[in-house]
């Protein structure tokens, strides 16, 4: 009866905390990095975020310079402009997401490198982000050209030791050719 209790209390409070979540089509994060101008990241910098003067909400960020926010708003805070401010860098975000999509995460990309301002996905690397899946790409590429390659040899391989020959490509079979000489 104890464990029945606890599960039960469990799942209520996991319930209610799924509830204050609110809906996906509530929820607005801007998440981004705070980085100095060596590309590093600042830690324990506060980040707060602003809708007139009202304070949305704060945040901080971690030792790689990551934050998160995570706001609630609503379809008619489409198009709102919200400030967002760290240490003494400040840059106004204009909110925009489909207003008939409630599936998907809202997510806002917005960094401060150096004390300038930048909108959208950025690396730690310096590398633009359509690089990862274009390098994917070629390695998958090439390793399918490898192994198309290989797999054609080894059934030459075959078809020759069927006919009775020997593999002109196997290293053994050349070097017994050159002692019989």
């Amino acid at each position: 009866m104890k464990t029945f209790i606890a599960v039960f209390l469990t799942g209520l409070l996991m319930f209610t905390n799924a509830l204050a979540e609110g809906e996906v089509n509530h929820r607005y994060n801007i998440q981004g990095y705070i980085l100095d101008e060596n590309d590093q990241g600042i830690a324990n910098q506060e980040v707060k975020v602003y809708k007139g003067r009202l304070l949305l909400e704060i945040g901080k960020t971690d030792a790689a310079g990551l934050y998160s926010l995570k706001l609630k708003l609503h379809d008619s805070d489409n198009h709102q402009i919200l400030r967002l401010r760290t240490g003494d860098n400040e840059a106004e975000l204009k909110v925009t997401f489909d207003t008939d999509n409630a599936d998907t995460l809202r997510t806002h990309q917005a960094n401060f490198v150096d004390g300038k301002f930048i909108e959208g996905a950025i690396t730690r690397f310096g590398i633009p982000s359509w690089i990862y899946p274009l390098a994917g790409l070629i390695f998958i590429s090439f390793l399918a050209v490898k192994l198309e390659k290989r797999r054609k040899k080894k059934i030459q391989q075959k078809k020759d030791k069927l006919s009775g020959r020997q593999s002109t490509g196997s290293h053994h079979a050349r070097k017994k050719r050159r002692k019989k000489h």
